[in-house]
């Protein structure tokens, strides 16, 4: 596909969006600039999107509920704070689990290593550990800015620093965190971005997730577009929903990859 084509399928995307009921173009443009809305201001705000982000896997946000009510518990977010507080995450389970402001929603098991609260708690003190050997919020923001090359594979190597240093982070769920609360000079290899790219013949059907990552920034250097929009573009219409933020409902719409695909190919 050369460059011309390339351009075109981003801006087919949005018309795509545009034919849906009650979408306008100042829906797409927000959702694509999110980020700017997202962009944490302190170590702290890192800290506590991290944590955050830890819980986001199926079935474990029921279970551990608001952490915003965990604020005093976490020495609001501070990761020193939190490093010096908690020797272990035994520790920090336990303080969680008998403190009596506070009563979890999920079961609190601390010898079954598959519980979320324990891998919640293993995460916490990994991220506090990770993010203790920064200074300040700048000293973290400019360290992340010098993974951010034209070269792919210097981009990659931070969600994979990532994973290895926060428990519980996988490769998808660090590439997500980092474009959503970090920058937008990167992208999530999730299911919709992978069937898109792959149904146009950006991508193969045996790409594992490093290639798709690497392809799909390629695709936003040829094109000039930040690659937060690429995702999300491409995101909105593969769930087929405009999600729910802190301005915004949720909007749900009739939407279908495959058709997409054939309607470019069409074009």
């Amino acid at each position: 596909m050369d460059k011309k084509d390339k351009k075109r399928l981003f801006s087919f995307g949005k018309e795509y969006l545009l034919k849906r009921p009650n979408i306008s173009n100042g829906d797409i443009n927000y959702y694509l600039d999110l980020w700017k809305i997202r962009k944490p201001k302190s170590i702290n705000d890192i800290c506590y999107n991290m944590i955050s982000h830890s819980s986001n896997r199926q079935g474990m946000p029921n279970a551990i509920g608001d952490i915003k009510k965990l604020s005093k518990i976490l020495c609001e977010y501070y990761p020193i704070q939190i490093k010096v507080k908690y020797v272990n995450w035994e520790q920090l389970f336990k303080t969680i689990k008998e403190n009596r402001n506070y009563t979890p929603p999920g079961r609190m098991v601390i010898d079954n290593s598959h519980s979320f609260w324990v891998i919640f708690c293993k995460s916490i003190i990994s991220i506090a550990n990770y993010l203790s050997r920064f200074s300040s919020y700048n000293e973290y923001i400019l360290y992340v800015d010098t993974f951010i090359s034209d070269n792919p594979d210097i981009r990659l190597a931070f969600p994979l620093i990532l994973k290895e240093e926060i428990f519980g982070y996988g490769f998808a769920l660090a590439c997500d965190f980092t474009k959503e609360y970090i920058s937008p000079e990167f992208i999530k290899p999730d299911t919709h971005i992978r069937d898109i790219f792959t149904g146009v013949g950006l991508c193969n059907e045996d790409d594992n997730d490093y290639n798709i990552f690497r392809k799909v920034i390629k695709y936003c250097q040829d094109i000039n577009e930040v690659p937060y929009a690429v995702d999300k573009l491409f995101w909105l219409i593969g769930s087929g929903k405009l999600h729910e933020t802190s301005e915004k409902q949720e909007i749900r719409f009739k939407s279908s990859k495959s058709e997409f695909i054939k309607e470019f190919k069409k074009t």
